[in-house]
């Protein structure tokens, strides 16, 4: 098994995942965003970027698997638009890459990791895979032409459109990942910053439910698209109140203007992967948190 992006957030813990069924997971990695240090002793990695093909070919000769997870991204929706081929590189050419290696190898299956926050645009109804993608930003538009590719893959495949995740190993660095940033913010005894009112909504799922999905697709009885995420639309001032009946109250909490491209509320309904018996959501989200503090 091949997991792209494996030293990252979500990649590292596919990787747990496969480890904690009895597989044996390849993970690649170029380390500009993941680390060494998410993986177990033990599992294997190999540092290549993805969208340098003969690199990615090189990195993997020799190796023996027969199916591969695609977390390798970049995810900075406000970057996005000031790094436009950098995010298409990595996001287009990448997966397009990931899908000529799967497809000299024959895998049974091609997982493709990628967005719903992004995509679907302001969702006042939580998204369905029918709802039309309308990305605002260059990180949804070519994540979607990334969907497009593997869509048309000569290998079995399927793409999961995830809402915002969330849990262990998350970087407190990275735009999209409030929970982690508040945290780090809490760990610190340092004041939270709020982007506009608070009152912007997204759908968060753990990162352990998301590897779930992962696995579960890897069974190759599903194809196209299918959102993850728990149907609930949470505010970052709801985030804030529940973090706090966690942690206790926070250093205080400041305002600054809202952020460009950013859509007020994202919510995904995740339906279909239950309706089908691909995946549903097992982590609410005050347990959620409580796994995310326990671990950073």
């Amino acid at each position: 098994m091949l997991v792209t992006g494996g030293a990252g957030f979500v990649g590292s813990n596919v990787v747990d995942a496969l480890v904690a069924r009895g597989d044996e997971p390849v993970a690649l990695d170029d380390l500009s965003s993941g680390d060494r240090g998410n993986l177990a002793p033990g599992v294997p990695l190999r540092v290549a970027d993805v969208a340098d093909e003969p690199a990615l070919f090189d990195a993997v000769r020799g190796e023996v698997f027969d199916a591969v997870v695609h977390c390798a991204a970049k995810t900075k929706v406000v970057e996005s638009m000031e790094k436009a081929a950098l995010y298409r590189r990595v996001i287009v050419d990448g997966t397009r890459a990931v899908i000529r290696l799967a497809e000299e190898r024959g895998v049974r299956m091609l997982v493709n990791v990628s967005t719903g926050g992004a995509m679907y645009g302001e969702t006042p109804a939580c998204a369905t895979e029918a709802t039309p993608a309308r990305p605002d930003s260059n990180y949804g538009r070519f994540k979607l032409e990334a969907e497009r590719l593997v869509g048309a893959a000569r290998v079995p495949a399927i793409t999961l459109r995830l809402a915002n995740v969330y849990g262990k190993r998350q970087r407190q660095d990275l735009e999209g990942g409030v929970i982690a940033i508040f945290l780090g913010c809490w760990r610190r005894g340092a004041p939270l910053t709020v982007f506009g009112d608070g009152t912007a909504q997204r759908d968060y799922v753990h990162v352990d439910d998301v590897a779930a999905a992962a696995l579960s697709a890897l069974a190759g009885r599903w194809r196209g698209l299918y959102n993850v995420g728990t149907g609930i639309a949470t505010s970052v001032n709801e985030i804030v109140a529940a973090m706090s009946e966690v942690l206790g109250p926070p250093a205080g909490v400041a305002h600054a203007p809202p952020r460009p491209v950013e859509i007020q509320r994202a919510c995904l309904d995740a339906s279909r992967a239950a309706r089908d018996g691909l995946w549903s959501p097992a982590i609410a989200l005050r347990r959620g948190l409580e796994l995310t503090a326990a671990t950073a």
